[in-house]
């Protein structure tokens, strides 16, 4: 049975990990004039499961979706989502840098399919893989109004990647944070003075909820004891 959508807060619901396949949590943010999804999943087949979720609890698809970071499973299904996608510049650049490696060698494509359970039963049955940059950059530190409710796009140190991305809405205080407090991928090694960095930045919101990408949710208290 598919994962359906838990509801967080009076504006917030997630899509629910699915460890099967590797899938992180994708986060939806409704307001009055904008809906908001943060993440893009592991592939076209994830925004599918997505979406029929949105559609069966009655929720419009998204007019924007925001990136937390590069990695596959966050970013794969850029290529399927409905309306406009939104990313820091070294997400995009990473992105790009995928692409064109793939497109330059298709056997790192193949290698890429071929690497990981997780992957292979992500992409079964022909699933297709397309990278594809976001349509717009985040330059800067960015709160958007999405009409009742707003989302606070702000840049972190994170030991896991140079692009990390936190979405906090402070009307739900719901913060996403997606995979922000692991270690550096493939390695998993630890740089604890970004982890410290990442703890302060995290106990300055007014969170009650925190969702990160593989586990959770959890109470702000449960985390940052955690980290």
């Amino acid at each position: 049975m598919k994962s359906k959508l838990q509801k967080i807060g009076s504006h917030t619901w997630i899509l629910p990990l699915d460890h099967v396949k590797d899938r992180p949590n994708l986060g939806y943010v409704l307001g009055k004039k904008t809906a908001l999804a943060i993440d893009a999943g592991h592939s076209s087949s994830h925004v599918e499961d997505f979406y029929k979720a949105l559609e069966e609890e009655g929720l419009p698809l998204p007019d924007l979706t925001v990136i937390t970071h590069w990695h596959w499973d966050h970013t794969f299904g850029m290529h399927a989502v409905h309306g406009r996608t939104l990313a820091l510049p070294q997400t995009n650049a990473q992105l790009l840098r995928i692409r064109q490696e793939m497109e330059e060698d298709p056997s790192r494509k193949k290698r890429f399919l071929n690497s990981d359970a997780c992957i292979r039963r992500e992409y079964a049955g022909g699933v297709p893989l397309e990278v594809v940059p976001a349509d717009e950059l985040l330059e800067k530190d960015r709160t958007i109004d999405l009409g009742g409710v707003s989302a606070q796009l702000c840049r972190a140190q994170s030991p896991h990647t140079e692009d990390s991305l936190l979405i906090y809405v402070p009307e739900d205080r719901v913060l996403f944070i997606g995979d922000a407090e692991l270690g550096e991928f493939p390695s998993w090694s630890m740089d604890f003075d970004k982890l410290r960095a990442l703890k302060d930045q995290i106990a300055g919101f007014d969170a009650r909820i925190v969702i990160d990408g593989h586990a959770g949710p959890y109470t702000k208290e449960e985390l940052l004891y955690e980290l």
